[in-house]
């Protein structure tokens, strides 16, 4: 298994500030996250925001039997436990979050704050979440852990788009850098 969760990165100078990542298997479970906490104008409040985040879904307790759907319920309550004071000025406010998860049985996708959710599958991106669909919305932790959107095809790369950058479709021949990965 090799799924991936990437967010693509802000428009402007400094891209991924306040962005994470993380990955965590479990038995045959996977899951991988990318997201990110907007603290605008504190880099240093940024950086140690999403190094929590990433440290939590890294250090959280799952049960060594969890599917797909135990992982990520077991990530979710860990990171809808961290301090609402951890996470900014805003509280987690602005949180946008993609969970990317995968087991034998198949994939699934989830988040908050997302504006659009896309797959590299044969050198293309393909759609997977546009327009009006209940996976996307604003920033922020919800009550409940949101819907899970299973996938009817494997898909080796998701990525996300936060809410507020909608309209940016990620390109095929410039997604990996605008998601900051780099060969």
């Amino acid at each position: 298994m090799s799924l991936m969760a990437l967010m693509h990165g802000d428009p402007g100078r400094l891209p991924f500030v306040g962005h994470f990542r993380a990955v965590r298997t479990q038995g045959k479970a996977r899951l991988t996250t990318a997201g990110r906490v907007r603290v605008l104008g504190d880099v240093q409040l940024a950086f140690r925001i999403a190094r929590t985040i990433e440290t939590t879904i890294l250090s959280c307790v799952v049960p060594e039997d969890a599917d797909r759907h135990g992982l990520l319920s077991a990530v979710w309550d860990a990171v809808q436990r961290i301090e609402a004071c951890d996470l900014g000025p805003d509280e987690g406010e602005n949180l946008v979050i993609l969970f990317a998860i995968q087991d034998e049985d198949g994939t699934g996708i989830a988040g908050m704050g997302l504006g659009g959710v896309w797959a590299w599958k044969d050198d293309a991106m393909i759609p997977l979440v546009q327009g009006e669909h209940p996976l996307l919305g604003g920033p922020g932790r919800p009550e409940a852990l949101p819907g899970v959107l299973t996938l009817d095809e494997y898909a080796e790369v998701i990525v996300g788009i936060a809410h507020d950058h909608p309209s940016e479709t990620p390109q095929p021949s410039t997604w990996r850098k605008r998601c900051g990965v780099h060969p």
